[in-house]
């Protein structure tokens, strides 16, 4: 069991995310991580992963690659346990993150 300061950054961390869904109700993205109870820590670690993988899909996007699966392969293996490759992807396309990459994952 978590200890009550860290039970307290993840409801502070979450009252951020709720405060940002009523100002953006299309922000199913931190809609996603309240709903799966993320930490700031596997939030951060989730939009680090999805940053990475999108700069490299951009980089071999340009270097004439037509197969991803590999990033797929990438992203599946590493994404939270706590959610689906497809909420991740669907949730980014909703809030606008990350979309030529997320387009391209939805394809795979």
């Amino acid at each position: 069991m978590r200890n009550l300061n860290e039970e307290i950054d993840i409801l502070r961390f979450h009252q951020g995310l709720l405060l940002n869904l009523i100002r953006n109700p299309k922000a199913r993205l931190d809609f996603l991580l309240v709903e799966k109870n993320f930490t700031k820590k596997e939030a951060d670690d989730l939009l680090e992963l999805c940053d990475i993988l999108s700069k490299r899909y951009e980089i071999e996007k340009a270097e004439g690659y037509m197969n991803f699966r590999p990033l797929f392969n990438q992203f599946e293996r590493k994404v939270n346990p706590k959610i689906t490759i497809k909420e991740c992807i669907d949730a980014c396309l909703s809030q606008g993150l990350y979309v030529s990459f997320m387009r391209e994952m939805d394809r795979v």
